[in-house]
């Protein structure tokens, strides 16, 4: 195609090559600025008096549904944490726990997350636990209000917000073990189509459980253990194994006993004393004594302190969490039966500034 081609140089001026020169040198083209119109499909005229120009070389179109995207909204996970539902046990770091988290529903699956996000109240989290959160990249969304569900609501919000933004199957891990989630929860993964996964507490229902397509236990990645799926099937079975193999040493079955320690406000239920006594000053549960705003784990060691100390009269308007009354005819009992706790058990909390 070179010698029907117009060589640029001879049309606009002078070729040095001349007569040697492999493409086309038309004086009679050079003379006009027609194009000729049967060029370059059909005019094969070395002496054609219209112009050949060069041919451009057109650039390769790929069709957008040939364009392989860099990440997929498919396999994108993001975390709902309601950090007051599930706590985080005093003596562990929060970053620690959500390596764990992110190793085994993230790194392993072969997922991309998308957002990790706790919800509380902060002025309910120490300043330690804040900054290793902001370590861990977890968006710390705050909810000033302290009515009961606040939390859930906001998570609500965000779980509507996940729905429209991505689709299935996107995953949703959902860290709390509280009921009012099995509605949304069956949606998400019956209508919309999407995974769904709960990290639960200790006193997470069966019908929490049965709605998601995988749960875990808590304390599974606060025990720094390795972390292995729970199912519906395998999970009384497993529970059964690991507790005969804990307390069986001369092939004999012990009796299961029930070791959890509640919180005498809102009934939340935990494996460790250690864990209640941490749940109890992020979520100032405790009980105070009006008389010098002493604060105290158990209304017994309150009570017994107010008459040790004879702190019992005092205005209703000073009261914290309880109403007391100076009679201690009802309470004798209960501070008889405490030689079967930990004298620590009942020990006051070391004075603080109970600002926060």
């Amino acid at each position: 195609m070179k010698s029907l081609t117009d060589c640029l140089y001879f049309m606009n001026g002078h070729c040095k090559f001349g007569e040697q020169c492999h493409f086309r040198h038309s004086l009679k083209a050079k003379k006009q600025l027609t194009q000729c119109v049967k060029w370059p499909d059909l005019c094969r005229k070395i002496q054609c008096s219209f112009r050949h120009p060069v041919i451009m070389a057109q650039p390769k179109v790929t069709t957008s549904n040939s364009l392989k995207p860099l990440t997929s909204k498919d396999n994108l996970v993001s975390f709902f944490w309601n950090i007051e539902n599930v706590p985080i046990p005093k003596e562990q770091k929060p970053f620690d726990i959500i390596q764990r988290i992110r190793k085994k529903l993230v790194a392993e699956p072969g997922l991309q997350e998308a957002t990790f996000s706790c919800f509380c109240n902060i002025y309910t989290i120490s300043n330690d636990n804040q900054q290793s959160l902001h370590n861990a990249t977890v968006r710390i969304i705050h909810v000033p209000d302290r009515k009961p569900g606040a939390i859930d609501r906001q998570i609500m919000l965000e779980l509507d917000r996940f729905e429209r933004v991505h689709r299935p199957p996107a995953t949703i891990v959902l860290i709390s073990g509280d009921i009012d989630f099995v509605g949304k929860l069956s949606d998400l993964r019956h209508q919309a189509g999407f995974q769904v996964m709960v990290i639960h507490n200790k006193p997470a229902t069966e019908e929490l459980k049965a709605t998601v397509n995988a749960y875990y236990s808590w304390e599974l990645f606060t025990n720094k253990q390795t972390t292995m799926p729970i199912t519906r099937d395998s999970h009384c079975n497993r529970n059964q194994r690991e507790y005969e193999s804990a307390n069986c040493t001369s092939g004999k079955k012990m009796k299961r006993k029930n070791v959890s320690q509640g919180c005498p406000i809102c009934e939340a239920e935990f494996n460790t004393i250690a864990q209640l006594r941490q749940h109890q000053e992020d979520t100032t549960h405790l009980f105070n004594c009006p008389g010098c705003n002493h604060d105290f784990y158990t209304q017994e060691g309150q009570l017994q302190h107010q008459k040790a100390k004879n702190h019992g009269h005092y205005d209703d308007k000073h009261s914290s969490t309880q109403i007391y009354t100076t009679d201690w005819s009802h309470v004798n009992k209960k501070i008889d039966d405490e030689d079967a706790y930990s004298s620590d058990s009942w020990s006051t909390i070391p004075d603080t500034d109970n600002s926060n």
